[in-house]
């Protein structure tokens, strides 16, 4: 089936979600980053510090994984937009007698595989229902030259991840009548093995000997 082993134009294939997406919470218009941190902050004297702008979710100091040493910087989640809002017109920021940098952070996007598509619907109408769910940076809709129709999947990109998210909250949507299949689309990695699937190069390893080079190689070895 197509939409089995959908691939996209950059090499994304469909992961399944499972239930990680529904323990996800919306949390990008809620978390700041800050960055310029002394390396003797803890996040118990971010929690400390911020906590007077707004209730805190979670503190994420980013730290060195072989040393456990902070790189300098982190995340904060507020229970509120407001808080966010808060921290952002306080003015200069210090702790721990240094300057610390605070700005709202970037969010990320989210990509998802849709297989199973009706051909008769539209672009605009599948547009128009996955656009529901966040703001769409780009859709990718592969078209079969052979058979000269769209193909019966498409990738879709959310400028927000929490839209992808709360989308895959229910992997089962319903498009002119017809249940379609969403999935989490991930990079391909084209270094993992051989064979010609998803995620996967065609021949063998960069480098290797081929046909007859590679037969001279193993006769030479009898």
């Amino acid at each position: 089936m197509e939409a089995q082993n959908g691939v996209s134009a950059n090499g994304d294939t469909m992961e399944h979600s499972g239930n990680d997406a529904a323990s996800e919470t919306r949390d990008d218009d809620r978390k700041i980053f800050i960055g310029g941190l002394s390396w003797e902050t803890t996040e118990d004297n971010l929690k400390d510090f911020f906590s007077k702008h707004g209730e805190i979710e979670n503190v994420n100091l980013k730290t060195d994984p072989n040393t456990g040493r902070s790189r300098g910087f982190a995340f904060v989640v507020f229970k509120a937009v407001d808080s966010v809002e808060n921290v952002l017109n306080a003015g200069d920021l210090t702790i721990q007698n240094k300057k610390v940098e605070a700005k709202r952070a970037k969010a990320r996007q989210g990509k998802v595989f849709v297989g199973g598509l009706p051909a008769e619907l539209s672009e605009d109408e599948i547009k128009a229902h996955f656009g529901s769910f966040g703001k769409i940076a780009q859709m990718e809709m592969p078209f079969d030259k052979v058979r000269n129709q769209r193909k019966g999947f498409c990738f879709i990109t959310f400028e927000n991840e929490s839209a992808m998210k709360e989308l895959l909250r229910n992997p089962k949507q319903t498009l002119g009548g017809k249940e379609v299949d969403v999935k989490k689309a991930t990079p391909r990695n084209d270094q993992m093995g051989f064979g010609g699937g998803p995620g996967f190069m065609r021949g063998g390893p960069r480098g290797a000997p081929r046909g007859g080079m590679m037969r001279g190689l193993l006769g030479a070895k009898k």
